[in-house]
């Protein structure tokens, strides 16, 4: 596997144990909003045993002239993430592949909505980034980001979009109830006439997708992150 060497240019603490790496664009490199790849560093060594090679989901847009991942470290994690936590820092060297992966919107729908839980926020961010920054203003993207403790990325610049996009309509939910019926709402309202995106744990993606063809919704209108790295 080829890899594109790179450099840390800030560390942003996103929520109480979130976090986001900015990075230097390295030459010749391009992707696409929805994309992921894979992360090693350069600078440092995990322990004995731990995977050296991660994968993230690419949180920015091309158009925000950076690169970027966000996870999640909870309190027990591997030797990759501790380094993450305590040892990289501005200037520290990483290694990224080509970026790959088809998860997007899809204009043949004139409308989407994004079912995103926890840290599935992030290829979201780069595709609603890229609209924002194409001022694609004619789609139409219903957001629900659910986190079971209301502690959500990018809160700032969400905001922002809402007041720059007026075709967003973004929520931020902490309620599973509330989650699944706004959901279920909008099944009602929409069914097949929209694209329905699904970003989070497995569990939740299976629990979706089951969900959504027990309500009529057809299986090419819905499109998953499958997300190895989670």
């Amino acid at each position: 596997m080829e890899f594109f060497e790179t450099k840390i240019i800030d560390i942003v603490k996103e929520t109480s144990d979130t976090y986001s790496f900015k990075m230097e664009i390295p030459e010749g490199m391009t992707w696409t909003a929805g994309q992921h790849t894979f992360w090693k560093f350069k600078d440092h060594q995990v322990e004995e045993g731990d995977r050296p090679i991660r994968i993230f989901s690419v949180a920015s847009a091309p158009e925000d002239g950076f690169l970027m991942f966000t996870t999640r470290i909870a309190e027990f994690h591997t030797s990759f993430k501790d380094i993450l936590l305590k040892k990289a820092k501005v200037g520290d060297g990483m290694l990224v592949a080509q970026p790959k992966g088809t998860f997007a919107i899809h204009k043949e729908y004139d409308k989407s909505l994004v079912i995103a839980g926890g840290i599935g926020i992030t290829p979201i961010r780069s595709i609603l980034r890229h609209m924002q920054f194409t001022n694609d203003i004619n789609h139409t993207v219903t957001v629900f980001y659910s986190d079971d403790r209301g502690e959500f990325a990018y809160t700032e610049l969400f905001n922002d979009m809402k007041e720059a996009m007026p075709n967003l309509d973004l929520h931020l939910i902490s309620n599973r109830d509330e989650f699944t019926s706004k959901v279920d709402k909008y099944v009602e309202d929409n069914k097949n006439e929209a694209e329905y995106l699904i970003a989070g744990s497995p569990g939740m993606n299976n629990m979706f997708e089951a969900k959504l063809k027990g309500l009529g919704v057809s299986e090419d209108n819905i499109k998953i992150d499958n997300f190895m790295g989670y």
